[in-house]
């Protein structure tokens, strides 16, 4: 039955417009029990994502019509259908998380999504409440807006699961018989009811009933409610019944990625909010994982703690807290996460937020935190980070570090990139390895100079194969186009056993023959894929040596790509994965000679800057500025200590002085990838 009564309630809420409650993961699963991949991946999600988060993850398995025989799927065919409809599904099994935040199979999701997912916020709670009167039920949903909802078209769907269901015999023809969070049916249907948020502190009622299925074990019934933007399809919050009681909500900062300078603080400021009705014990816990030369504490209105401190909070009250993180030179992501529990509701799930500082970095090895591909191995391409670690040592380069792909973004959104030259992208079997929230932030990178190497396995397959794959976008393929400087041709397939450098190529011509390991995946999932130089990229290794194209290099004069179509943990060789990430490296810095980049850097020139002396300012002349640059400014042990971007056809630019103690300096163009000649620059005050 529809909603009976709308209602507007307000509560004690002294809220800001920054609020934020905990985000309560939505997962909607589109399964079927006559589906064999389902049956290989679904109990891994469910051992690795719904056993160990009852508290934060809330999961609809709809069942479809496709493959074959599936009768929880024929007791409701319409509804089931209007949500693969309504997210394009065209392949089980697949799961969609908080509605456009990410989809793939179920082995692409780790522990981190729901981490992340959990800790962005929420500017609304969500309450639901069950009445049992034997054959029907009263379902009420109270939505309380605790900070400032963003404009959006959205709805409130209510979703009946059972949970479980389980067979004594197989239902379909994958062997499964035990059936977690099986959706029966939507209040009032899948459309759902408009959903306007109320004031800050204010909440909205929906009051529905349903009546029971004779087919159905009601004990094992609940609803799951969601408020989604139909225009994005963003879930911004979930819940269900018996949820825990959180009285307290967590702000973001306003930045997530600073970019940090030695012994210079790092601030990022937070609130908390106690939403009970009673005096509550917050604690609030910070772990790091930073060098042992960078430090970090908090402020919890402005006491100071190092680890851990507890704050008596009345009702309604705000606690302003600070993180801080101060760098050393040691060039690192630094990430701090701070914990939040409750001392009263020990139940409660504990809020987290996590900031980073990014500080002395060149050269970022970048991990996908995808699942691995086989949905069965436990872990991301992190596991074998190592490769790409070992090969930035064995390149001499002094300024990498480490992270994920979901901080890299975070950090070229936040301005935190400074410094900043390349992105060694260690995507291996994961997925999905492009997504639109990345590609926009590398698109940003790239035009702006830098450079990226990126290997593994289906990766073109996922961009390409629109059959069959489920992570492509239009964004991504468009990203893959413009960049990769190369066509998706074939999947892979057994007889690809070996990548050969193509002899003549200027930069990767010398590196050693490696064999491809079938084995790090099993031999059942091998697809290195086949590709084909188009778009300016020029072919750099083979399969045996032959035709089929395994890697290419690409450049605009802007910015520089490798792309291997296969992982460098396959690569049994181990100097050739080292000779393939050092020479990247080196083409990369200008330190290879390629026509291509003799000819962009020729006829530029950055003349001698006036006054030298220096004061608080000077004034370099240029000429045949034909590209957006930058110019850097360099101390006499050879860091970086300023920069500024140009642009094409400037004819001088202004350093800025002021901050620069007196001294020696240098100063150079560059694209990103090759440097002017430097010249020489000092700095009175």
């Amino acid at each position: 039955m529809r909603n009976l009564t709308l209602t507007v309630a307000a509560v004690m809420i002294a809220g800001s417009a920054f609020a934020q409650a905990p985000k309560f993961v939505l997962m909607e699963h589109f399964t079927q029990a006559s589906c064999g991949p389902c049956a290989a991946q679904n109990p891994g999600f469910q051992s690795t994502i719904l056993v160990p988060n009852p508290n934060t993850v809330r999961h609809i398995a709809y069942h479809t019509s496709w493959p074959g025989v599936d009768p929880m799927y024929n007791a409701n065919p319409t509804e089931p259908t209007d949500r693969v409809n309504y997210y394009t599904v065209t392949g089980v099994p697949s799961i969609t998380m908080n509605g456009n935040q990410k989809t793939g199979q179920p082995g692409a999701f780790t522990q981190n999504d729901v981490n992340n997912q959990f800790s962005m916020g929420s500017p609304i709670k969500i309450s639901v409440s069950e009445v049992d009167n034997g054959n029907n039920r009263d379902v009420t949903v109270t939505v309380l807006t605790v900070g400032t909802v963003p404009s959006g078209n959205y709805k409130l769907r209510v979703a009946v699961v059972e949970d479980p269901i389980q067979y004594t015999t197989p239902p379909g023809t994958n062997g499964e018989t035990d059936f977690p969070n099986v959706f029966r049916k939507m209040l009032p249907n899948t459309t759902g009811d408009a959903y306007t948020a109320a004031s800050i502190g204010s909440s909205v009622t929906f009051n529905y009933n349903y009546v029971e299925d004779a087919t159905w074990v009601n004990a094992n019934l609940k609803v799951i409610a969601f408020v989604q933007n139909d225009i994005t399809k963003e879930v911004i919050q979930c819940g269900t019944v018996n949820d825990p009681t959180i009285n307290y909500t967590l702000s973001a900062p306003s930045v997530t990625v600073m970019h940090g300078t030695s012994a210079v603080a790092n601030s990022f400021s937070l609130t908390t909010l106690n939403t009970g009705s009673a005096s509550e014990d917050f604690v609030y816990t910070l772990t790091t994982d930073i060098p042992s030369g960078w430090t970090a504490g908090f402020t919890v209105n402005s006491t100071p703690y190092t680890t851990t401190g507890t704050v008596t909070t009345a009702a309604a009250a705000t606690n302003n807290i600070t993180i801080n993180i101060t760098p050393d030179a040691t060039p690192y992501v630094g990430k701090a996460t701070l914990t939040v529990t409750s001392v009263q509701n020990p139940n409660s799930p504990p809020l987290v937020k996590t900031v980073y500082v990014i500080a002395n970095v060149t050269d970022l090895v970048v991990s996908n935190s995808g699942g691995i591909g086989d949905g069965v191995t436990v872990g991301s391409a992190a596991n074998w980070d190592s490769t790409f670690t070992n090969a930035m040592i064995y390149a001499n380069e002094p300024g990498w570090a480490k992270t994920d792909e979901l901080v890299t973004a975070m950090a070229i959104r936040d301005g935190a990139f400074a410094g900043v030259r390349n992105i060694y992208y260690n995507v291996g079997w994961t997925f999905p390895a492009l997504t639109d929230e990345l590609v926009l932030r590398l698109t940003s990178f790239l035009n702006g100079g830098g450079c990226l190497f990126i290997s593994g396995q289906d990766i073109a397959w996922e961009t390409w194969d629109t059959a069959n794959s489920p992570y492509f976008t239009a964004n991504t393929q468009a990203f893959f186009t413009s960049y990769f400087g190369c066509n998706f041709s074939a999947d892979g397939g057994a007889t690809s056993t070996s990548l050969t450098a193509v002899a003549t190529d200027l930069v990767f011509g010398t590196v050693p023959n490696s064999n491809i390991i079938n084995t790090v995946y099993g031999p059942t999932y091998y697809y290195p894929d086949e590709l084909t130089a188009a778009n300016g990229g020029t072919a750099v290794f083979k399969y045996n040596g032959g035709t089929k194209t395994a890697g290419t290099r690409n450049t605009n004069g802007t910015w520089k790509v490798v792309y291997v179509g296969v992982g460098m943990e396959m690569l049994g060789n181990i100097t050739a994965k080292n000779e393939i990430l050092k020479w990247s490296h080196d083409w990369f810095y200008g330190l290879v000679s390629t026509p291509e980049f003799d000819n962009a850097m020729l006829t530029l020139t950055a003349g001698q800057n006036y006054p030298n002396p220096a004061g608080n300012s000077t004034i370099v002349p240029l000429s045949n500025v034909e590209n957006n640059m930058t110019l850097e400014v360099v101390d006499v042990q050879g860091r970086v200590v300023s920069s500024q971007p140009v642009m094409a056809g400037a004819a001088t630019v202004e350093i800025n002085t002021v901050n620069l103690e007196a001294g020696m300096y240098f100063y150079r163009l560059t694209d990103g990838q090759s440097y002017t000649e430097m010249n020489r620059m000092e700095v009175i005050h």
